[in-house]
């Protein structure tokens, strides 16, 4: 009796692995974590894009009392990396559409040619986002996405005083933001719920941020991300 129970067990057990290696990856939770490389595109705002004149002059944040700047050297392209984290639930009714939420943080920075560790501008954003992705090619794992929610950023200028001191000067805004990308989901594994997942993504925020002697610095950025992950 103990004999047929075993094998009746191991019977479900076999059909229910053999059922969940069909599922296509659209039709189970996923969970996605992901790295990659990121490209901030800085729009308006008054702060924002005078330090942005400053880096494509090749002058230093600091101004001393006569109104100068020396010249630190020509700066290298804004870039940095981005990670992210999502997670996503398949909606029955609607073949191959999932909802979920997402969180992006990128930290991106630049340094002049000759200023060194004396000068450099930091630009780093995080966004929180309810999300939706959807496989159109049901034969295929390619999907598209879109996503929309809080964002935040937080840059800082570092520069040395009139009296060789280092200095940092620092800026908040926290806004709203939204986000569009492709990807596709590549599955060599046994279980195809599994995968390893390339995506590229265009982010656009808009953010308000307090600026001294200014106020209110409303300020709009965006950003392209290529990045590689997990989904499982």
């Amino acid at each position: 009796m103990k004999k047929y129970l075993l094998f009746f067990s191991l019977c479900v057990s076999g059909l229910a692995f053999g059922q969940n290696e069909s599922r296509r990856i659209w039709e189970t939770t996923q969970v996605n974590a992901n790295i990659g490389f990121s490209v901030p595109l800085l729009y308006s705002g008054v702060e924002l894009m005078r330090a942005e004149t400053l880096r494509e002059n090749g002058l230093s944040y600091y101004q001393n009392a006569e109104g100068n700047r020396k010249n630190v050297g020509e700066y290298s392209n804004l870039s940095g990396f981005t990670m992210g984290f999502g997670f996503y639930k398949p909606i029955r009714k609607v073949k191959g559409l999932m909802l979920g939420a997402k969180l992006t943080n990128v930290q991106t920075g630049t340094q002049p040619a000759q200023g060194g560790e004396a000068e450099a501008y930091y630009f780093n954003f995080l966004q929180g986002t309810a999300a939706a992705k959807y496989y159109p090619l049901k034969s295929q794992n390619l999907f598209v996405n879109g996503e929309f929610g809080i964002a935040s950023v937080f840059t800082k200028n570092r520069y040395l005083n009139s009296a060789g001191e280092q200095n940092f000067f620092h800026q908040f805004g926290i806004g709203s933001g939204f986000g569009v990308g492709v990807g596709y989901d590549l599955t060599p594994f046994r279980n195809k719920t599994k995968a390893l997942t390339l995506h590229a993504s265009y982010q656009d925020m808009r953010t308000r941020v307090e600026v001294n002697g200014i106020g209110d610095d409303n300020w709009r950025f965006g950003a392209l991300n290529f990045t590689t992950g997990v989904t499982f």
